[in-house]
Order: C-alpha cells, then sequence, then structure tokens
C-alpha cells in the first residue's frame, strides 16, 4: 500500500540482525523557522503550545548508503537518538 503521506516511510522499517544489516538510522531534526509553509503539512505534528519561539522537533530517517527502489529497510531499534 502507498503510505498517505510521502514521507512518512518509518511504520516500513524493520529492525537489523546479523543477516540483515542498518541500512537507515534515526536522528533528532529541529524543523527551522523558515520551513517551506506548503510542505509543513507533511510533518506529523500538533501543536500544543502558544509559545511562538518554541521550535518543532521530530525525528528523521538517513540512510546509511544508497537505497536501491523496493529494498526493505533496516534500522537498529535500539539506536539512542541524539
Amino acid at each position: 500500500a502507498t503510505p498517505q503521506n510521502p514521507l512518512a516511510v518509518g511504520q516500513y522499517v524493520n529492525n537489523c540482525s546479523h543477516e540483515k544489516a542498518a541500512n537507515v538510522c534515526y536522528q533528532e531534526f529541529d524543523v527551522p523557522g523558515h520551513f517551506p509553509v506548503e510542505l509543513k503539512q507533511y510533518l506529523p505534528n500538533i501543536v500544543y503550545s502558544h509559545d511562538i519561539e518554541s521550535h518543532l522537533r521530530c525525528v528523521v530517517l538517513v540512510t546509511l548508503r544508497d537505497i536501491k527502489q523496493g529494498e526493505e529497510l533496516f534500522s537498529n531499534y535500539y539506536t539512542v537518538v541524539s
């Protein structure tokens, strides 16, 4: 099935193993204030504070190597995000 949100691929990531090495990792990302408003619709976020100075932090997937179309994604579920 095609995801509703083209940026929401996290649900397709499986845990790596000795046989299947990780090809993606998790990284925290602070969305800059100048982020294009037309792309903010793809960020799964609900504002719960009226603090306009607060930033939006999310976790993104970063490839560890080139990924081929249709290739299964693996990460280390025990990676510490920093």
